[in-house]
């Protein structure tokens, strides 16, 4: 457990460091929506895919200044469990099969514990955004959708 606190601290640390260079931030989520879209079982039967996705987008959107409701410890926390899941370094190498991939989905179950609120907040604000962007039915909609279910 020492070796993983360890590990964590020295992730959070690179975290603070990366999130002062744009483009490092970018290089990084671009690893790990690569390796989130690679098929990683056991995050996967975690339910952790969906979370980490937007946990990716809400880093995202923060440094595109598009989204800046998101607290400073929030965005380290975050980039932070990032780092540790793309990371070849693990407490439990990955190529061991199922037992690799399990560290990275407790220590990302835990930080999305952590920061529940702040993603759920966030992705109220993703859906709501969504929802304006989405141009409103026409008539020529409400009529294929009325023979539908003729």
């Amino acid at each position: 457990m020492k070796q993983l606190n360890n590990v964590l601290e020295h992730a959070k640390r690179k975290a603070l460091a990366l999130l002062k260079d744009r483009q490092k931030v970018l290089e990084l989520l671009d690893t790990a929506s690569k390796r989130i879209s690679g098929g990683v079982s056991a995050i996967d039967t975690r339910g952790l895919t969906g979370k980490l996705k937007a946990a990716v987008r809400l880093i995202r959107c923060s440094i595109r200044r598009e989204y800046l409701d998101v607290p400073w410890q929030t965005l380290v926390v975050i980039t932070a469990g990032i780092i540790y899941f793309v990371s070849p370094i693990d407490s439990l190498p990955d190529i061991i099969p199922l037992l690799g991939f399990t560290d990275d989905a407790a220590i990302l179950a835990a930080i999305f514990a952590s920061v529940k609120h702040d993603l759920d907040k966030f992705i109220e604000w993703e859906n709501t955004r969504l929802a304006r962007s989405s141009p409103a039915p026409t008539v020529i909609d409400a009529t294929i959708e009325e023979s539908r279910r003729s």
